[in-house]
This record gives C-alpha cells, sequence and structure tokens, in this order.
C-alpha cells in the first residue's frame, strides 16, 4: 500500500468542483506503475502538523505492514488545527485572514471564519512568539520523517510546499545552510525544490499561479511528479524537468468554476 499525506498538492478532489477536465493524477499514475493501491489523505488547506497527526494515528495503532511505502507533501506549519475552527473553515484561511488583517488588529470579519476573528488576538501572538519555530519546523519535520522511514525500513519521499523564503515575518534565511538531501538513501527521499516553485512556472505570468489545474499541476506536470517518486521507489531513471511557461493567460479567476474549460485557460501547445 502507498499512503499519501498532504495538503491540496495530495487530495483527490473531483474536477467538477473545480470545473476542469480531468485527467490521470500522479497519484494514479504512481499506483498504476508499481502496481499497488494507494490510499490518500490529503486535504486542502492542511498544515504539515494535521498531516503528521492522521500520520502518527495510523502509526501508532499499527496499521502499516512492513511494505508499505509513504508520500508526504508537508504545507505551511503556520496552517494549524484551531480547535475551534468551523468545518467550513481551512487551517489556510485562518492563515490567510492573519496575514492580511495583523496590522488592522482583526476589525474585519470573513462570515465563514467569525470565529478566527473572535480569537483574533490569541492567532496573533501564536504566530508572533512561535514564527521562528515554525519557519523551521519542516526542516525538523523532514529529518523526523527520515528517522521513521529508516528505523521501519518504509520507503519515503518527502516534499514541501513551500521553502523557508518568503515568509510572513520578512525573515530572510539562507536555505543553503539546510541542505538536507544528506538524509537521502534507498529508503528515503527529500525533493529540496518546494513544490509551489513548479507549480507557478507552468504559467508564462507566474503571478497566474494556481488557477484552473488539478492538484496545482497540468497533466503533463503529474507525469514529471510521478516519475520523481517512481525513481525513488523503483530506481529507474525517468524524465524529473518540469514543462515551464507554457500557459499563456487566464481570462477571468471566476471562470475556474466555470463548466466550460475553454474559458479558463490559454495553452501553449509545444
Amino acid at each position: 500500500m502507498i499512503y499519501l499525506f498532504g495538503d491540496s498538492f495530495v487530495e483527490n478532489e473531483t474536477a467538477e468542483s473545480l470545473g476542469v477536465p480531468d485527467h490521470e493524477r500522479w497519484y494514479q499514475m504512481l499506483s498504476n506503475n508499481l502496481g499497488e493501491e494507494h490510499k490518500n489523505y490529503g486535504k486542502c488547506g492542511e498544515g504539515s502538523s494535521a498531516s503528521l497527526a492522521r500520520f502518527h494515528r495510523l502509526y501508532e495503532n499499527q496499521e502499516f505492514k512492513s511494505n508499505d511505502k509513504f508520500v508526504f507533501v508537508l504545507s505551511s506549519p503556520y496552517r494549524i488545527p484551531w480547535t475551534w475552527l468551523p468545518d467550513e473553515c481551512w487551517a489556510s484561511r485562518v492563515y490567510e485572514d492573519w496575514q492580511i488583517k495583523r496590522d488592522a488588529s482583526w476589525k474585519k470579519q470573513d462570515a465563514s471564519c467569525a470565529k478566527a476573528v473572535r480569537h483574533g488576538k490569541c492567532v496573533n501572538e501564536l504566530y508572533e512568539s512561535m514564527w521562528d519555530e515554525f519557519d523551521h519546523l519542516n526542516l525538523k519535520n523532514i529529518a523526523y520523517l527520515s528517522t521513521i522511514s529508516k528505523q521501519n525500513n518504509w520507503q519515503m519521499i518527502v516534499f514541501r510546499v513551500w521553502g523557508m523564503n518568503p515568509n510572513p515575518f520578512s525573515k530572510v534565511y539562507n536555505e543553503e545552510l539546510f541542505e538536507f538531501t544528506i538524509l537521502n538513501d534507498d529508503i528515503f527521499h527529500f525533493y529540496s525544490t518546494p513544490l509551489y516553485e513548479h507549480s507557478k512556472k507552468e504559467w508564462v505570468d507566474e503571478e497566474l499561479k494556481f488557477q484552473g489545474t488539478l492538484n496545482h499541476f497540468t497533466h503533463r506536470n503529474h507525469i514529471i511528479l510521478s516519475n520523481i517518486m517512481i525513481n525513488h521507489f523503483k530506481k529507474t531513471d525517468l524524465p524529473t524537468k518540469f514543462h515551464e511557461h507554457f500557459i499563456r493567460d487566464v481570462d477571468a479567476r471566476e471562470n475556474r468554476y466555470d463548466p466550460d474549460p475553454n474559458k479558463l485557460v490559454d495553452f501553449i501547445y509545444e
């Protein structure tokens, strides 16, 4: 069994809910190539702490088998699974609202996240006091997952959505000091380039990133993403260079949900 953990780069959202054409996803390609089923625990808007909490529940209940494989996509540690969050309010929404409103003392309210506003002082104080820990947390998660992988002899590959730069406090880190690919071997693999960096480069104008694609990638880059995983699990040498700058434009943001996909994006076909 292949276990998948992460955020919207992982969750098997329906194409209909996004208003885009469907295609085979990277996790389907991975399963088909390895000849193994997968269980997808990805959830849109989820942070790395919530993803690891899902993993821990299964791990501590001893539900994993000796030959299982694992894919982790670690999202932002600032996406905290607050206990007071309503079901319809993602952790990512609270974090994004905080980023926008931190200098306005949370005076404006988002109807779907009204509780977040009422808890604004606590949210602000936690982020302010723990920002250094949050910025380094995924590095610790990578080292931790490497240990778990090797302790149990489980093949595992780990990605990040974002790196340490940028961050909400404008701290500039020298990420070369944290070259965790030193942990890589036949069992464990850390892919160092954040997936966000590849996803935004699909667009000619990188500011239009994340519009109208499944798991934030078009089909051709789902293939590349699956190739990276297959190379680790099967020791193959499939192509791993992501395709870049081939989506020209998007008509309007609201067209993301239009049932006519031709209104959404304009591709440059090679």
